[in-house]
């Protein structure tokens, strides 16, 4: 586990048990880039979950994501300095870091060798590969919703669209 990992793992459980110590039986809206489910159930064992411990009287709370199942390549861009790999993973309930694991996995496996572009959508690899310029509306809006994380020389992610605000990972720090 990457030490950027660690430190943001160990900030959501801390996040999660003030929550939870300030619980007052109210429902309250979290914002974040994960699901939220609050209740005392178990959560399927392919899903990625940090829950803050709970007295028998009090709720939980789960934090759930998805890890990709799977991934097409479904265009490659070669320049000098490499090539780019534009990558299509089925839609799920993804957070940043099941983004984070994916595309380290990528580079640690080898498959990525120095650039790649992570969507949940064809059709946004399609329309991102256009000029910018020529892109419609629409367009640049089905980017926004669909494009998840870049690789840039083979080194750092950088998290896109709705994972925006989430910061950069340098892989193999």
């Amino acid at each position: 586990m990457t030490p950027s990992r660690a430190l943001r793992l160990s900030l959501v459980g801390a996040l999660l048990l003030v929550l939870g110590a300030c619980d007052d039986g109210e429902t309250t809206e979290l914002s974040t880039t994960s699901s939220l489910i609050s209740s005392a159930t178990s959560v399927d064992a392919g899903a990625s979950t940090t829950t803050a411990p709970a007295d028998a009287s009090a709720t939980s709370t789960t934090l759930v994501g998805q890890s990709v199942s799977g991934y097409e390549v479904v265009a490659r861009v070669s320049d000098p300095a490499g090539e780019t790999l534009f990558i299509v993973i089925p839609p799920g309930a993804y957070t940043d870091v099941d983004m984070e694991n994916f595309t380290v996995g990528l580079v640690d496996n080898g498959t990525v060798t120095y650039g790649a572009e992570i969507f949940d959508d064809a059709a946004a690899v399609v329309a991102y590969r256009k000029p910018e310029a020529e892109r419609t509306e629409e367009e640049t809006e089905l980017i926004d919703q669909h494009h998840f994380a870049s690789v840039q020389n083979a080194g750092v992610v950088v998290f896109q669209g709705p994972f925006a605000e989430s910061p950069d990972v340098v892989i193999g720090s």
